[in-house]
């Protein structure tokens, strides 16, 4: 009798066939898992981008002053209060904002009360699409917005925008005072 001690040719043929296949499926299986993440991570930071510029907005709607809103076009003027002071420096707690889309990127400018600098903050890049509207009570809904003495502040502003993957956002935010 012929006793074997070890594999045949074709044993381990059908053995290193059986291993590629659990290789190939197993790199197919990682490099999906790899593009999602890829993905969701974009997402995750345009949504990040997307709700630090929504909460900039919010907050300086929120400061707004009694001073008159400008709104023209796409580009939205207001005067806001309790700016920040770390540094205890001696200035006014007033700016003026004016947001604006330049080139698909939506800017805060800022001015300060005496100051003759303006600061220009980028908020939001790849924004396709920018609308201001303010709400009156007496004449609801308006794209334009005089300025001036003698006119009396809206009661909420509209800001709607497309941005990223994001088709469609729209935030209505009451100016401070609105409500009774």
């Amino acid at each position: 009798m012929n006793k074997q001690s070890g594999f045949t040719l074709l044993e381990l043929v059908i053995a290193m066939a059986i291993f590629a296949l659990l290789g190939l499926a197993s790199w197919g299986l990682f490099d999906g898992v790899v593009r999602v993440q890829r993905g969701t991570t974009a997402h995750e930071r345009e949504f990040r981008s997307l709700q630090r510029a929504v909460a900039v907005i919010e907050r300086d709607v929120l400061h707004a002053t009694d001073q008159p809103v400008l709104l023209q076009q796409s580009v939205l003027q207001l005067q806001r209060s309790h700016w920040r002071n770390p540094l205890d420096q001696p200035r006014s707690e007033r700016q003026l904002l004016t947001y604006r889309l330049d080139n698909g990127t939506l800017w805060r400018e800022s001015q300060g009360e005496g100051v003759p600098s303006v600061q220009r903050q980028k908020l939001l890049g790849d924004v396709r699409d920018l609308s201001w509207r303010v709400f009156d009570a007496q004449s609801g809904w308006s794209s334009d917005w005089p300025s001036g003495r003698g006119v009396k502040r809206p009661m909420a502003v509209e800001v709607q925008f497309s941005t990223g993957r994001f088709e469609a956002i729209r935030r209505v935010l009451l100016l401070p005072g609105a409500l009774p």
